[in-house]
C-alpha cells in the first residue's frame, strides 16, 4: 500500500494538469487522477468504456452531460456514463480542481471534442 500527494503537476494543455493517482499507488482496476483546470476554462470530452465520477476538491465546475447540465460545487459529486459526451467548464473564481475515477481501468483514451 502507497500514500501518494494528490497535487496536479503534469501538464496536459497550459489550462489543464493532472496527477495521475493510479499509477503513483499502483492501482489497476480503476483510474483515479486529480486535475486543476484554470479559471474559465473548459475540457471537452467522451470515453467508449469507461464510466467516470467527478468529485469537485476545490472550486465550482458547470459538466454537460450530452443535453444535461450539472452545476457541482466543493464537495459535490456527478456520475457520467461511458459513451456520454462531457464538458467541464470552470465556472468559478480561481482554479478548479477536481477528482475523477474511471472504470474499466482499460486504455480508453479519451476522444477529445473541438
Amino acid at each position: 500500500m502507497k500514500v501518494a500527494r494528490a497535487v496536479p503537476t503534469e501538464g496536459i494543455s497550459e489550462k489543464l494538469s493532472v496527477q495521475r493517482l493510479s499509477e503513483a499507488l499502483g492501482v489497476r482496476n480503476l483510474r483515479a487522477n486529480v486535475f486543476t483546470l484554470a479559471g474559465g476554462s473548459m475540457s471537452k470530452h467522451m470515453h467508449r468504456e469507461q464510466e467516470q465520477v467527478y468529485l469537485a476538491l476545490d472550486g465550482t465546475a458547470m459538466i454537460d452531460v450530452d443535453e444535461e447540465q450539472f452545476k457541482v460545487g466543493e464537495r459535490k459529486a456527478l456520475a457520467v456514463p461511458a459513451r456520454a459526451r462531457r464538458r467541464v467548464a470552470n465556472v468559478g473564481y480561481g482554479p478548479l480542481t477536481f477528482f475523477v475515477a474511471a472504470a474499466p481501468a482499460v486504455d480508453d483514451a479519451a476522444e477529445i471534442a473541438g
